[in-house]
C-alpha cells in the first residue's frame, strides 16, 4: 500500500492510495488515519489507485470520518475503480462517507 499526502489551499489535507486495502494494507495507512482525524478538518482521499477495500478498510474509512465529523469537519472520498465502489455503496458506507466522483467534487464538499 503506497500512501502519499500533501497539504492544499484552505486548509484541506489531500490523501492519495495506492495498491489494496487489504488487512495488510489497513494495518499500514491506520496509523496515519487517525493522525489526520485528529489534526485536520478538511481531508479528500483518493481511492483512484485503489483496485480492492477490503472490511477493514472500510473501517478506516468511516472511522476516520466519524472522528473528522464530530469535529465539525468533513472528509470527502473521490476516484474509486468500480470494485471498491460497489463496496462502498452496497455496505452504505456512502451515507457514512462522502463519496464523490473526482477532486474537484471532493474540494467543493469539504469546503462548504
Amino acid at each position: 500500500m503506497k500512501l502519499t499526502h500533501e497539504d492544499l489551499e484552505g486548509g484541506i489535507y489531500k490523501i492519495t492510495l495506492e495498491g489494496p486495502i487489504d488487512l495488510d494494507g489497513s494495518a499500514q495507512i491506520d496509523p496515519h488515519f487517525k493522525m489526520v482525524a485528529e489534526k485536520y478538518k478538511r481531508v479528500i482521499v483518493d481511492l483512484s489507485g485503489v483496485d480492492f477495500l477490503a472490511s477493514i478498510g472500510i473501517r478506516v474509512l468511516v472511522k476516520t470520518a466519524k472522528t473528522i465529523a464530530e469535529q465539525a469537519g468533513r472528509m470527502a472520498v473521490f476516484g474509486a475503480q468500480e470494485a471498491p465502489r460497489r463496496v462502498l455503496e452496497s455496505t452504505g458506507v456512502d451515507k457514512i462517507v462522502m463519496l464523490v466522483d473526482n477532486e474537484p467534487a471532493a474540494l467543493a464538499w469539504v469546503s462548504r
